[in-house]
């Protein structure tokens, strides 16, 4: 069983490297300049130099590469070009709402799905298992935005049971008004 998990985890390694230098290589080979979309439209040449300094971007492909990967490495995904705050940053603001909103769809598909399978199999050849394939099908084969439209414009927007947008915290907002706003997106 370790053997095995090492070789798992060994042969995750060449995956990490190829996927960290696909994902430098596209940002960097992307066509325009990021100095230039920083500086903005009204920005002199000197002040897009300056820019193309400050991020490093005037040395070497390999030098940046480099750089790129101790910084990722070490934690560092740097600053957000607009918002001028660390990435981390704005990662760990979205972690709760994206954390909670991954267990909340797990635990809805789980108290639908598998009470909805067992009755199905219990039942199997009768119009209940029928209905459950149907809905099962109806469920893969309706593309997930288009179910999400209507159910807004159903819950939401007509009978007005359920928030269109936004999120609250059931931590400082409390269980259930949290549960409210999370129905939908799941």
């Amino acid at each position: 069983m370790y053997l095995y998990l090492l070789k798992r985890v060994l042969s995750t390694i060449p995956v990490v490297v190829i996927v960290v230098l696909f994902v430098f290589l596209m940002l960097r080979l992307a066509p325009g300049d990021p100095a230039a979309v920083i500086a903005g439209d009204y920005a002199t040449a000197e002040d897009v130099e300056r820019i193309r300094e400050q991020l490093g971007l005037n040395d070497a492909i390999p030098v940046q590469m480099y750089r790129w990967i101790t910084q990722l490495g070490s934690g560092d995904l740097g600053t957000a070009i607009f918002s001028k705050l660390p990435v981390t940053t704005l990662i760990g603001q979205r972690l709760e709402p994206t954390l909670l909103l991954s267990l909340t769809t797990i635990v809805f598909t789980v108290l639908i799905a598998v009470p909805l399978g067992t009755l199905a199999a219990y039942k199997a050849g009768s119009w209940i298992d029928r209905f459950v394939m149907l809905f099962s099908v109806a469920g893969f084969s309706v593309p997930v935005f288009v179910l999400g439209y209507i159910l807004i414009y159903v819950l939401a927007m007509h009978l007005q049971i359920l928030p269109v947008q936004g999120y609250k915290s059931p931590f400082e907002h409390g269980f259930w008004i949290f549960l409210r706003h999370m129905v939908l997106p799941t």
